[in-house]
């Protein structure tokens, strides 16, 4: 196959747009920078633009570690979006799987495969979701307990925690497998009569943030990592 054809049928972009990166050299294929739209791409070929690898599959997963500013968001009128961070080849075709709110940061994931999404969002399919939460005023390990019950966070809606670990005075982690708007800022709030100043997701099923993945920065999932988040192969 032609590279300019690989990289619009793979990449989700135009023809046009893909000869335009492969002549800008952009484009490698097996650690070599290819500037000819029309080069035949061996048998087995790895072929990365702008350093991230593109599969024949067409499917995406990609991990982030969202900074704090960004919304979860593709519409611009809210400020800076975690779409501007991704490859423009990329973005269009994306779905976050578990959203997280301007002030918070940490790990998301992304697909272009609605299974994939419905499968960690699903309140039904229990992905668990690990968070560390920084408090305002300090806090007792036995105070976290009250987050285990079903508590009242307003408008009808109640929340409970899997699991909490009580860290520090004004740090802990929570496990849920629900994700409501501003759930554990609201369950801090209302059960604990605090505010959270720091929230970070570091896991989601079993995928961990990894810690060489630095703020504003993502990466495509391997197999066994799509397995680690969802607990089964999807592809």
């Amino acid at each position: 196959m032609r590279l300019d054809t690989f990289l619009s049928r793979f990449g989700g972009i135009s023809r046009r747009q893909s000869r335009k990166l492969i002549k800008t050299g952009r484009v490698e294929v097996n650690g070599a920078k290819i500037r000819n739209p029309e080069f035949k791409i061996p048998e087995n070929s790895s072929i990365f633009l702008d350093g991230n690898r593109i599969v024949p599959y067409g499917k995406l997963y990609i991990a982030m570690n969202k900074p704090v500013g960004y919304v979860c968001s593709k519409s611009r009128t809210e400020g800076l979006s975690v779409y501007d961070l991704i490859n423009e080849v990329f973005s269009s075709k994306l779905s976050i799987a578990g959203r997280l709110d301007k002030n918070s940061r940490g790990l998301l994931l992304l697909s272009n495969d609605g299974n994939f999404v419905h499968e960690i969002i699903s309140p039904r399919k229990k992905i668990e979701k690990e968070y560390i939460v920084k408090v305002e005023e300090k806090i007792l390990p036995e105070q976290l307990q009250i987050l285990l019950q079903h508590v009242d966070i307003g408008k009808g809606e109640y929340a409970r925690a899997e699991s909490v670990q009580f860290i520090d005075i004004v740090t802990f982690s929570i496990v849920l497998t629900e994700g409501k708007y501003h759930e554990i800022r609201r369950m801090v709030k209302s059960a604990l009569k605090n505010n959270v100043v720091d929230l970070k997701r570091i896991r989601i099923g079993g995928y961990h943030l990894p810690g060489d993945l630095h703020e504003g920065e993502w990466r495509i999932l391997t197999e066994e990592e799509i397995k680690a988040a969802t607990g089964k192969i999807l592809r």
